[in-house]
């Protein structure tokens, strides 16, 4: 289990302490020192159909996953038993980042958000939230309260089926706005009455009663909500998240291609219309320049798309002949989009020209 805990600063604010830590969890276990899993209650409100059990959140080769199962000791209606897992301490303003796969059963809820309210020594009501309605999981619902003030929905159509697989959801929390991201695009932003008090990142799935209008009328069958990892990068409100460090990329250490060749590890034959796929690439914070080694006797072109050969282009690079297919030389671009942020699956997709491939670098300039 790795669990990475930076740069730990303790100070006092508001009615909990606020901890100044990058905090980094991919799922291969639990922590007891570092989270905690709800267990043997519910939440007091009605619509809550369920309540938290701690044999509802388990690990599995890197995935943490919540499930909803009946439970016939409990009296009807609310006689199941759900998840949520959640942070001991308390954080900022800063980015909130979530790789999951929420369930898409009709009248479940699947979360990631922060929290603090009166259980907690008594702070207000804050709650920054990212929450999937099971019965329409190609969109995703964004909300916020402070001091129990809510009513601030945003319903955003995602352009596929969060369901299918694994997507990163995040929001930038800071003093003035709120800003979410999807898959490293920024999709809403609010700028009134914004949350200020320190909370607990958590995450929940649970099913709803007498609210069939909001997620979906809950059938009482069994459901799923998956998470490979978690981070959040403080800032204290005053700056941007720290510059994510250069990495590099081996262009045979592709997970997809169409067209090419490969040999040596290297890839050739990258024609007009080739292309090659990196699945799972961390673009953490995001990058602004991109760099290829490359060997062409010709000029050409290539751009780097997210999720499909035609997907959201972040950039294009146009290369100059080396000379002859054995001459390796870089070039790149210095516009890369730096808001393409968290784990993407990344294709390189030649428009023009025919070129040897060796090598991609991510950076920051």
């Amino acid at each position: 289990m790795t669990l990475i805990m930076l740069s730990l600063t303790v100070v006092s604010y508001a009615q909990n302490p606020l901890t100044e830590e990058e905090v980094y969890h991919p799922f291969e276990g639990h922590d007891g020192q570092k989270w905690q899993i709800s267990d043997g209650w519910r939440n007091g409100d009605t619509f809550f159909g369920c309540h938290w059990n701690k044999n509802r959140v388990n690990f599995n080769r890197g995935i943490m996953e919540l499930s909803l199962r009946a439970n016939y000791s409990y009296p009807a209606p609310y006689n199941y038993e759900c998840a949520e897992y959640a942070t001991n301490n308390f954080y900022g303003y800063g980015l909130y980042e979530v790789s999951m796969k929420p369930a898409n059963v009709p009248g479940v809820i699947s979360s990631f958000f922060t929290y603090t309210g009166p259980s907690f020594n008594g702070a207000p009501w804050d709650e920054i939230d990212i929450e999937f309605l099971g019965n329409d999981t190609t969109k995703v619902q964004f909300n916020y309260y402070t001091n129990g003030v809510g009513g601030n929905e945003i319903l955003h159509d995602l352009g596929f089926n969060a369901a299918d697989r694994f997507n990163t959801y995040a929001f930038d929390w800071q003093k003035d706005y709120i800003s979410w991201y999807v898959n490293g695009n920024l999709v809403a932003t609010v700028t009134n009455n914004i949350p200020s008090n320190p909370s607990k990142i958590m995450m929940n799935m649970w099913n709803t009663y007498g609210i069939d209008e909001w997620a979906g009328r809950y059938g009482g069958g069994d459901a799923n909500a998956s998470y490979e990892w978690v981070r959040y990068t403080p800032n204290g409100g005053n700056s941007a998240p720290s510059i994510a460090p250069d990495f590099q990329l081996n262009a045979c250490d592709y997970t997809d291609s169409s067209g090419i060749t490969s040999w040596n590890c290297g890839v050739g034959t990258f024609h007009s219309g080739n292309w090659i796929k990196f699945d799972n690439v961390d673009l953490s914070t995001g990058y602004n320049a991109f760099a290829v080694s490359y060997s062409s006797p010709q000029s050409g072109s290539f751009d780097i798309r997210l999720g499909s050969p035609t997907g959201q282009r972040i950039g294009s690079v146009n290369y100059n002949a080396t000379g002859d297919w054995s001459n390796y030389q870089w070039s790149g671009t210095p516009s890369l989009d730096v808001k393409a942020r968290g784990t993407q699956d990344i294709f390189i997709v030649s428009t023009s020209g025919a070129a040897n491939l060796k090598e991609f670098w991510f950076k920051n300039e």
